[in-house]
């Protein structure tokens, strides 16, 4: 028969144990004895007044939270209850007594109670059906219904239902402090930047994209933070620029509007305007940002004005019946060649102003 090496956390009833000691005895399964070893360190439930025992013993079994067992010492007739409350002790390990005991109190209780308990101890990362079922041996209908109570409690978020994956309230509340904590301290130290990445927050506390996204849609609905796009900052943020650079910000953006559609890469504004690249960055950020230009997926970038100029024009060639539109009408509507006209009507498509059937476009 094979063997399990199980180190446990049990409740005792009654105690036969002394405080402090580290005794021998036998674990009692269907009529069988399993060596094992019980010791108390002097750890007793505050609800239950009466200890905590760390059980080490070899058992045909793995054990599992909510499981009962009858034991028994050496030289002590009296055969005793225990109650699984924590079945891997040696998680627990680094955890002082004066927050050990507590958390013992609370996987002592009811299910609902234990599965509390296990999303708070699991943190910001938040808890998987998957640590639940290696912890207890409730079935996942049950998991669920315990769940959705706590949800309706106001205790925990369930941020996917198959597999279940929860997040404690008191961890998403630590969450959003530190997170908001962070910003704060990255705009003192970074103030010419416009803010931090949505990546750079993920990887800077390890965090599920789901938990992310709770997080920060939780603190912008709250005002705490601005979104935008993949850049975060604090709502009353507003990057430090230079008088030298904020006149090549302006330079930049008048670019845009008297140009219309740009033909300059970035390098070419780089050396135009003779400055950094990261600076210049900054900049195209800020004013997407202040929604003076506009940026397609594909990258390229166009004045906001203008973009309403073209939305008005379609707008009104669709009131006059005219509802297609080809390359060659676009091209007399904006002065532009081919090769801008074709990116900047995928561009339209992408905002939705028009949608391409074969080689024309309908003006929705």
């Amino acid at each position: 028969m094979k063997l399990y090496e199980d180190n446990f956390y049990a409740l005792v009833d009654p105690s036969p144990l002394l405080l402090g000691k580290q005794l021998e005895g036998s674990i009692l399964i269907s009529a069988k004895r399993y060596l094992a070893t019980f010791k108390t360190n002097r750890i007793v439930s505050e609800i239950h007044q009466r200890p905590y025992v760390s059980v080490k013993a070899r058992l045909p079994q793995e054990v599992s939270w909510g499981e009962k067992f009858s034991a028994e010492l050496e030289n002590f007739e009296p055969v005793f209850e225990l109650l699984v409350v924590y079945p891997q002790a040696e998680r627990l390990r680094k955890l002082k007594t004066e927050k050990l005991i507590p958390f013992l109190d609370r996987l002592s209780g009811p299910a609902e109670q234990m599965l509390l308990a296990l999303a708070d101890e699991a943190g910001i990362r938040g808890l998987r059906q998957e640590e639940i079922v290696e912890f207890c041996r409730l079935k996942p209908a049950e998991l669920q219904r315990l769940a959705m109570n706590l949800e309706k409690e106001g205790q925990i978020y369930i941020l996917e239902f198959s597999p279940l994956f929860l997040l404690s309230q008191r961890s998403f509340k630590f969450l959003t402090r530190k997170i908001f904590s962070y910003l704060q301290s990255y705009h003192q130290k970074r103030p010419q930047e416009i803010g931090v990445s949505k990546k750079k927050l993920k990887e800077r506390f390890s965090l599920p994209k789901q938990i992310l996204f709770l997080a920060l849609n939780r603190l912008a609905k709250g005002n705490q933070i601005m979104l935008n796009g993949e850049i975060v900052s604090t709502s009353d943020f507003q990057t430090e620029l230079s008088v030298e650079e904020d006149k090549v910000m302006e330079a930049v953006e008048k670019l845009f509007l008297e140009e219309k559609f740009s033909s300059a890469s970035f390098d070419e504004l780089v050396k135009k305007f003779k400055i950094h690249p990261s600076r210049l960055n900054t900049m195209l950020d800020l004013l997407l940002q202040k929604k003076k230009i506009v940026q397609s997926k594909d990258g390229f970038m166009l004045h906001y004005q203008w973009l309403e100029e073209l939305k008005n024009k379609l707008t009104k060639m669709k009131r006059k019946g005219q509802t297609e539109l080809t390359v060659s009408d676009f091209k007399k509507m904006t002065g532009l060649t081919r090769k801008y006209a074709i990116p900047l009507l995928e561009f339209l498509d992408e905002l939705g102003f028009t949608k391409r059937t074969g080689p024309k476009r309908l003006i929705l």
